[in-house]
Order: structure tokens, then sequence, then C-alpha cells
């Protein structure tokens, strides 16, 4: 069934979490330019978790797509990294403990974007980068625990795009773990004019199995 990203956004509830499964491929680059579209012309609030410069590469990759992507309106947390793109930019001190990196996000996100009534749209890029520096289980279940209290806030709809090759590379733990306190686990695999979407898991039980596809050769027409 092919949905549109209108659509496919309103299968998920302000407060949740998704986590979004991709293997090689552009899927962070049409992420990033639907979402952008989507929420400019919808005058919904857009909000970037930025980690080590992860947004500035995706944006460089939609350049050489020939994607023009528009993050004027963006709100970018940034941790780590040298490249400030986007709209409003707030930085957040990278630190390898990571109860004080938490401390630090949170102080950037207190009194950030989104209502329950208009929530944001919240994709989060680069999470393997900073899953690189824990040091050990104890560290890694401190840094689940802190996406863990976000889970539920309905000033938010979250995205966390995790690519899986390198996800796998890290301790065996981490990628059942984060799938495990997401509500929705989403898996994409591209196609030529396009990706499939298979639904893992969902508060919606009717969604959990089923298959959606998007077509995204539209989105070079007109560079818009």
């Amino acid at each position: 069934m092919e949905v549109t990203i209108p659509e496919l956004l309103e299968l998920v509830r302000p407060g949740e979490t998704v986590v979004v499964e991709y293997e090689t491929s552009y899927v962070p680059e049409f992420a990033l330019k639907l979402l952008a579209d989507y929420t400019r012309e919808n005058n919904v609030p857009f909000v970037i978790d930025d980690n080590f410069d992860s947004l500035y590469t995706v944006l460089v990759h939609c350049d050489m797509l020939g994607l023009k992507v528009d993050i004027g309106h963006s709100h970018v947390f940034k941790t780590g990294g040298r490249k400030e793109v986007g709209g409003t930019i707030r930085r957040v001190d990278f630190h390898p403990d990571p109860r004080v990196l938490l401390r630090n996000y949170d102080t950037a996100f207190s009194n950030s974007v989104g209502t329950p009534e208009n929530p944001a749209i919240n994709l989060t890029l680069g999470i393997e980068n900073l899953l690189y520096f824990v040091r050990d289980v104890r560290d890694f279940y401190r840094f689940l625990l802190g996406i863990q209290r976000y889970v539920g806030n309905k000033r938010r709809k979250a995205f966390y795009l995790i690519h899986t090759g390198l996800i796998r590379s890290l301790p065996p733990y981490v990628h059942p773990e984060l799938r495990r306190i997401a509500t929705s686990v989403w898996v994409f695999h591209s196609y030529p004019t396009g990706v499939r979407l298979s639904i893992l898991r969902s508060p919606d039980l009717d969604l959990v199995g089923r298959e959606f596809t998007i077509d995204v050769g539209g989105v070079f027409l007109g560079g818009s």
C-alpha cells in the first residue's frame, strides 16, 4: 500500500519514540528532505538532534543528489562537531560520561518547541556516534534511561534513524535494548524509486506486520 508522508506521520501518536532502521541507502537524506518540507508547509515545529556533524553530512549528500532542502525553520540541538547548519542552533556540550551529557541535553531541551496540540517532529541523526563513546554496560544503561525519559513526552513525535550495520557492530545488547524502549520500530528498505516500510512494532496492533511504500521519485521534480 502506498502512503504519503502526512499519512505516515498520522500513524504516530504524540509522545511516541520511533526507531527507524535502514541499511546503506539514502534513507536519511530523503527523510530529512520530506520531513523538512512537511513541517514547513504545515507549520509544524521541526527539531533535529545533530550528533557529531551528522546533519552536515546528510545535507552534503542531499546537495549531491540534487535535493533542495530548506531547514531554516528547524531547531537544531547540536552535540559535538563543528559544522553549524540549520535554523536555531542550541549547543549541547559533549561529555563521555552519559550522566553529564544527559544533564547538558536536558538543559538545552528544557524550554524547547512543540506542544501537545502541535507536537514537534523530532529527527535524531547520528545516535550511533554517541554510542561509540559508551565505555561499559553500566554507562550504556544510563544513556538508555536518558532516552527513555523522553518517551511519552507529548510535545514531540521522535524518530531515531539507526544504521543497522553500524548498530550491530556495537555490543550485542545495544540493538535489542533500543528496540525495547521504542514505542514503534520501523524498518526501511530502498528500491530505485522509493522505499518500503515494514512496521515491526506499534502501539496500534493493527499496524504490526503491515508494509507500506513511499514514492520518493517526485522529490527530484522542481527541486522541492
